[in-house]
């Protein structure tokens, strides 16, 4: 178990304690569950970010991309280490109107500098709204 295993479980849990405040701006979800390597979130699309055609608009789907890839690299990190999204790439299918959007983010590869992770943004209809791959750069700790 380390420090960042340690926040994923309460994050889970519902005890990590107060957001930083882009999560609370933006209203991202928490992780659901996790195991090494993977991180599974459940959103209700809120009706404040659809786009004039009814479907979510395709930056706030980014915003959840990017939460969701750094929660899948929280899983293999080392106490030692940091990390930032050096960048992030969404592709669109279709689009994802009210409902629940289910996300699975997952680590592909873990370097010693990088960790390459993939989300799946799957609609209630089980039809791909969204793939999102982003690479993380790990950053050794100064403390």
């Amino acid at each position: 178990m380390t420090r960042w295993t340690e926040l994923l479980d309460l994050l889970v849990a519902g005890t990590a304690g107060e957001p930083p405040p882009f999560v609370t701006t933006l209203g991202l979800p928490p992780p659901t569950r996790w195991e090494p390597g993977c991180v599974w979130m459940d959103w209700e699309v809120d009706p404040g970010v659809l786009h004039e055609r009814q479907a979510v608009f395709g930056g706030f789907i980014a915003a959840l991309a990017d939460s969701a890839l750094s929660l899948s690299a929280m899983t293999v990190m080392k106490d030692d280490e940091a990390f930032t999204t050096s960048n992030l790439q969404v592709s669109f299918f279709r689009p994802a109107p009210l409902g629940r959007l289910q996300i699975e983010a997952r680590v592909v590869h873990r370097g010693r500098r990088m960790v390459h992770v993939e989300a799946t943004f799957t609609r209630e209809d089980g039809k791909v709204a969204a793939v999102a791959t982003a690479t993380q750069v790990i950053i050794p700790s100064t403390d």
